[in-house]
């Protein structure tokens, strides 16, 4: 009996069966493969060859800005079609800023733009328009136009809740804005609140008109509404 023969026949079957079936190098391979997936992102990633990432290899919405490094794109990498960089620059005594150019630098005119606009009114206001300050503005140019009416609501003896809404017109454009004032019943005691206004709009007619609504008991509170439109010249400073 050759060596090693007894001790062979004394191995359980299922030892015997497995030292026979050795792992063929198929399988050694795709297990290789399956653990390199798994576990050998991290190893791939800090080995790949330098500029062999491009384009196309990036799918969309893959790089997020906090991937991006703080001040590493600047106008030479953007593009300046699409966005405009930070406004730098000022103007002169006497002049005034006409436009931005896209690389953020002011564009100056000479001369200051013409100034429009009325002094303070007041008007009591109730449930119908009822117009505060008005103004022609001249034919020619367009306007941006601002007001800041102040309401001003004197409560009667219960609590009410008072909104006022002002309209500001520039021509044929118009902004509409409210607030609201809670009265706490307190007779003759005088709340306020202001509204502020701004839009731009073309030669004409420029007008604040208010008016206000009540909800609560008893008589309708006393409200006054003061403002003053003021308007600047756009399209050219002459």
């Amino acid at each position: 009996m050759r060596p090693g023969c007894s001790e062979a026949r004394n191995q359980p079957r299922w030892r015997s069966a497995l030292l026979r079936r050795r792992p063929s190098a198929a399988i050694v391979i795709s297990s290789a493969a399956l653990l390199m997936s798994l576990g050998g992102v991290g190893y791939a990633a800090i080995t790949l060859p330098a500029h062999s990432v491009g384009n196309a290899q990036l799918q969309n919405g893959s790089v997020s800005f906090m991937k991006i490094r703080p001040n590493s794109v600047g106008h030479v990498r953007a593009n300046i079609d699409q966005l405009q960089e930070r406004v730098n620059g000022t103007c002169a005594a006497g002049s005034a800023i006409g436009a931005i150019n896209k690389l953020g630098r002011v564009i100056c005119n000479p001369a200051l733009p013409s100034e429009f606009g009325t002094t303070s009114n007041s008007t009591d206001v109730a449930n119908t328009a009822t117009t505060v300050a008005s103004t022609l503005l001249p034919a020619g140019p367009t306007y941006l136009a601002f007001a800041n009416p102040m309401a001003s609501v004197t409560s009667g003896a219960a609590s009410q809740h008072v909104t006022v809404s002002c309209t500001l017109t520039v021509g044929s454009n118009m902004q509409t804005r409210a607030a609201t004032i809670d009265t706490d019943g307190t007779a003759n005691d005088v709340s306020t609140a202001s509204i502020p206004l701004q839009t731009a709009g073309p030669a004409g007619a420029t007008t604040v008109s208010c008016e206000s609504s009540t909800a609560g008991t008893g008589t309708a509170p006393n409200v006054t509404v003061t403002s003053a439109i003021n308007a600047l010249q756009t399209s050219s400073n002459n």
